[in-house]
């Protein structure tokens, strides 16, 4: 990748300071690097990084066109989303409108699908439906066949994985195989779109623990990235998460760490944390299921950092996409108001004369007024609620100083109360046991966090999954025992609070957990 970098440099300076001073006036410099926009397009979702690299450095002339400009953006946006860089990807898709004019059909189709994408990701799933309808109203306006045909498929897709977050798996199958008879044409223009489909349909039969069905379409799937020039490992990393499910269900464990192994190679890559993450969560699970102790570790410590990352990316995105959504709707009520503005001067000439006219639209217009400004309060609310979060978050404490005798006594007492089940007290609190111990919270807290790197409540949770993972190990009837039995059982006061808490301490749910482990138990019967 290094070399192909090295190359569109050295191509870039070529163009810039050995061909312009020979070739006819007539032609611009942006008409010469068209041909390099293109490349940039074609390495998005093979090396996205590469892709950045080339399209920035295109941005920095000064003699772009202004549909060198829209192109640019175009690729950018695309690149940023496959790397991941939602909060930057967004900008540039948001920024998209002021090209319009100078896009292809399939450009703006892509523009659109991409922010439906992004804030489906970000789980502002009402704001994405939202965009899928008002794309699937804009395909009327589509004169030329094939494009309405592409969009309206294209929709189908986004629907259709709006319904696999909701867990709507029948209906999904259904809705996607509804579309296959008749996409046969339009699958060998667009292979991409195939691919996403192909990928779709495959998810949705997993999620059915139809392993059949769903590898053929993983299948197809990988035979589609493999037949193209620049590999979309975007696209694979999917399939290769796909196959490696497959396969662990099959309790082919061996392949499952060769594939997961090869899918992180693919997204260091593309450096996308979230595709990342997916991938050590699955690589968690198959140590699990090998009763590979010391991988898993290692492992569950890069699933942690990872998923602490994503958290700070995630809230930057939502950050981003409410103020350019709300940006959007003031822009839009602007633009509104103007038109408004203008009838309503118009009327005012004619006041006499059209009198009911103008009550219409005065009324029309003061609640449009109404409801863009409730929409632009309740998103402004909600970004600065966001906002605030964020910023108690990165508050840090001041530490508190404490004798290196005082010190030692309250680490002794500590690991005879790790050693105790006090823990598993659903009264256990930072005073309550720090008045156990002899001390003060303050100092309670210090010890807590210098020693163990994690606040109070984190420390008696992974005590509490400690403990009952243990015993969901060594003790034959914990199996048994329902979800809100174990959670009561170590401590927590809801069947939720101790599953979300299990999963993020140990990267899967205590229901996954325990099937392992019956599973381990039934091979080992075997």
């Amino acid at each position: 990748m290094r070399k192909i970098g090295i190359k569109f440099n050295f191509f870039i300076l070529i163009l810039t300071f050995g061909f312009l001073p020979q070739i006819s006036s007539a032609q611009t410099l942006t008409e010469q690097k068209d041909p390099i926009i293109v490349a940039s397009e074609k390495l998005v979702y093979s090396n996205p990084i590469e892709s950045i690299k080339i399209a920035l450095q295109l941005s920095k002339s000064e003699n772009n066109s202004i549909k060198s400009e829209a192109k640019i953006n175009y690729v950018l946006s695309q690149a940023y989303f496959i790397k991941g860089d939602y909060s930057t990807s967004l900008k540039l898709l948001f920024e998209g409108k002021n090209y319009t004019s100078y896009l292809t059909e399939k450009e703006k189709i892509d523009i659109a699908i991409t922010k439906i994408a992004i804030l489906r990701d970000l789980s502002l799933d009402k704001e994405s439906k939202k965009r899928i309808d008002l794309l699937e109203l804009s395909t009327q306006k589509i004169a030329n066949l094939k494009w309405g045909s592409y969009t309206q498929k294209i929709i189908v897709l986004e629907k259709a994985k709006l319904l696999l977050k909701e867990h709507q798996y029948s209906k999904g199958v259904e809705l996607l195989l509804a579309q296959e008879q008749n996409s046969k044409q339009l699958f060998e223009a667009f292979p991409e779109l195939e691919l996403s489909y192909a990928i779709t349909l495959g998810e949705f039969y997993l999620e059915q623990k139809n392993l059949t069905d769903a590898k053929k379409q993983f299948s197809i799937a990988l035979s589609i990235i493999n037949q193209q020039n620049n590999i979309n490992k975007y696209a694979k990393i999917q399939v290769l998460l796909g196959l490696a499910a497959i396969h662990f269900f099959q309790k082919e464990h061996d392949v499952v760490t060769t594939i997961l192994n090869s899918a992180f190679v693919d997204s260091q890559n593309l450096q996308n944390v979230f595709l990342q993450e997916k991938i050590i969560q699955q690589q968690n699970v198959n140590y699990l299921a090998l009763n590979d102790a010391s991988k898993y570790k290692l492992t569950n410590a890069n699933f942690i950092q990872i998923k602490a990352n994503i958290e700070v990316l995630e809230q930057e995105a939502v950050n981003a996409a409410y103020n350019l959504i709300t940006k959007e709707y003031s822009d839009t009520f602007a633009e509104k108001k103007k038109q408004y503005d203008t009838v309503f001067n118009y009327i005012s000439v004619l006041i006499l004369l059209l009198s009911i006219v103008s009550i219409f639209f005065w009324v029309k217009f003061t609640q449009r007024i109404k409801n863009l400004t409730e929409l632009d309060n309740y998103l402004q609310i909600s970004k600065k609620k966001i906002i605030d979060l964020y910023s108690e978050k990165r508050q840090e404490p001041k530490k508190a100083i404490i004798l290196k005798e005082t010190e030692e006594q309250l680490l002794i007492k500590l690991k005879k109360f790790e050693n105790s089940k006090r823990f598993v007290n659903k009264d256990i609190s930072l005073a309550l046991l720090a008045g156990q111990l002899d001390t003060n919270t303050k100092y309670l807290s210090e010890i807590i966090n210098s020693h163990y790197h994690v606040n109070f409540n984190t420390y008696i949770n992974r005590l509490r999954i400690n403990y009952i993972t243990e015993k969901l190990k060594t003790d034959p009837n914990y199996i048994k025992y329902r979800i809100s039995y174990l959670a009561e059982n170590c401590g927590f006061a809801s069947h939720s609070s101790f599953a979300t808490v299990f999963k993020s301490i140990t990267g899967i749910s205590p229901v996954k957990f325990i099937d392992f482990l019956k599973s381990e138990k039934t091979n080992s019967l075997e």
